[in-house]
């Protein structure tokens, strides 16, 4: 299951709460190196066997048993020394006796009639301990992500809170024979568990998810964190998360705590109402104590308007870069190859070939907002290796036009007549995931053919001229 349709399975997974935000993320896993006792079995050779039978059939010198198996000295002395370690047989003799006699042992007939015996052995074996939830995971460290590799794939680490690193008693035996078994293999036996000598080596890598923020329709500061794995909801994962304070950590008192709750997903904008000359009039949201009126509601309003949350919008960035057969138009302050990698520029490069005229606008000045100290102000407006690969399109294309407005706060989206988005989201340096707290993102989608020419007419005199103030030459549309 893609990450698209994980998105479209939860929004509406959890009743009284709306999706408000999501992260790819990881769910800690500790990997341990486990010194080990083991009883292993181990079948016991033919000429171990041989003997225990030359033993069992009354040849207790062993003279006569070389004799009987026909073979030297030399080979059979060490065999019996190895069973006799083994403690499948015994070794006795009189005072006057010269030679000691060979006598088969419990565990000797036992072993012949299983034609294997038992024995301890320590081994060293590595197994995923679940560091939320504290229970053992039938998987490979090779399925897992570390750290690093988080880091480069851009996900996020589910933080395990105070939780202390484990311990030789902190890890569940009930399961262990189970786990055992999963890693034995055709030529060593797994071996039944004895005891857990001590810890070599631990290790915390992440188990990949989506970590889902849910925040309540009647309460807007009560947010709930949901994890999804490959095989669904980690519910386990979410109490253990929430025993923890694990919301609080990963900002959700933050996005508790955003200005106003959302609406529901994809759900239209019932206060606002398309005019006889065109434009949107939009009604006053009642304040507490006043009633609300309720606007007219046209039929259509679903289908030509609606409101978009944080992570709805990859998905109308995806469908303009693959379903555009005239224009398209992105407006974007920041540019990063996070975003435009190279699955976006192949996309692109597709539309250009087909005869799409695409225009992309960003750039936003580092001066801006008075001196004071930024980090969105001191990261570049595009990076390098997306500079590279947007200025070599251009150079090989004419209807590419790639174009630093200068300084724009602005975030739109144009497919053809088809949709346009105006928004707070950041297409082309922001994926959807942030790996710091959660982007309570907000959008508008038009889909009226009129407001659509409007609004693309704007942002392509913004292309050509740059912005020069607040001044606005064509018609607008009003709230009345």
């Amino acid at each position: 299951m893609n990450l698209e349709q994980v998105l479209e399975q939860t929004a509406r997974a959890r009743p009284g709460y709306d999706l408000v935000s999501f992260k790819e993320a990881g769910l800690p896993v500790f990997v341990l190196r486990l010194r080990i006792l083991v009883l292993e079995r181990k079948e016991i050779s033919p000429i171990e066997e041989a003997v225990l039978k030359a033993v069992q059939a009354g040849l207790a010198a062993p003279g006569s048993i070389f004799e009987f198996l026909g073979l030297p000295r030399a080979v059979l002395t060490p065999v019996l020394a190895s069973l006799n370690t083994a403690e499948l047989i015994n070794y006795s003799r009189s005072a006057t006796e010269l030679d000691a006699k060979v006598t088969l042992s419990t565990k000797g007939r036992n072993a012949l009639s299983e034609a294997a015996t038992v024995r301890p052995q320590e081994r060293v074996i590595p197994v995923c301990l679940d560091a939320l939830t504290k229970k053992l995971l039938f998987i490979s460290p090779e399925q897992l992500y570390r750290g690093r590799d988080m880091r480069d794939v851009g996900r996020f680490e589910v933080p395990i809170g105070t939780s202390k690193r484990p311990e030789v008693e902190d890890i569940p035996l009930q399961d262990f024979d189970k786990l055992l078994q999963r890693q034995g293999t055709s030529s060593e036996s797994s071996g039944t568990l004895l005891a857990i000598r001590r810890i070599e080596r631990r290790e915390l890598q992440y188990l990949g998810c989506v970590m889902l923020f849910y925040r309540s329709q009647s309460q807007s500061s009560d947010v709930e964190v949901g994890f999804w794995r490959e095989d669904g909801q980690a519910v386990e994962h979410e109490l253990a998360f929430q025993a923890i304070g694990g919301p609080d950590l990963v900002g959700g008192r933050l996005l508790g705590a955003s200005v106003g709750a959302p609406p529901e997903l994809s759900a239209p904008v019932d206060a606002a109402t398309e005019t006889e000359d065109g434009t949107l009039a939009v009604a006053a949201v009642p304040t507490e104590g006043q009633s609300k009126v309720a606007a007219p509601a046209q039929a259509s309003e679903v289908e030509t308007m609606q409101t978009i949350l944080c992570h709805e919008h990859p998905a109308l960035l995806k469908k303009a870069l693959t379903s555009a057969t005239q224009r398209l138009v992105i407006i974007s302050p920041w540019i990063s190859h996070w975003v435009v990698d190279w699955p976006f520029v192949a996309s692109l490069e597709t539309l250009l070939r087909r005869g799409v005229e695409v225009h992309i606008g960003y750039g936003i000045a580092n001066a801006d907002g008075g001196g004071k100290k930024n980090a969105a102000r001191e990261k570049p407006d595009v990076t390098d290796a997306a500079a590279k690969d947007l200025n070599d399109l251009a150079a090989r294309f004419r209807n590419f036009h790639f174009v630093r407005v200068g300084n724009t706060h602005r975030k739109s989206l144009v497919c053809d007549d088809d949709f346009a988005v105006v928004t707070s989201f950041n297409w082309l340096s922001y994926k959807g995931d942030s790996r710091d707290k959660p982007r309570d993102e907000r959008g508008i989608v038009l889909r009226k053919k009129h407001h659509v020419e409007r609004l693309v007419a704007e942002e392509l005199e913004l292309l050509g001229k740059g912005y020069s103030g607040a001044v606005r030459n064509g018609p607008r549309a009003s709230a009345r």
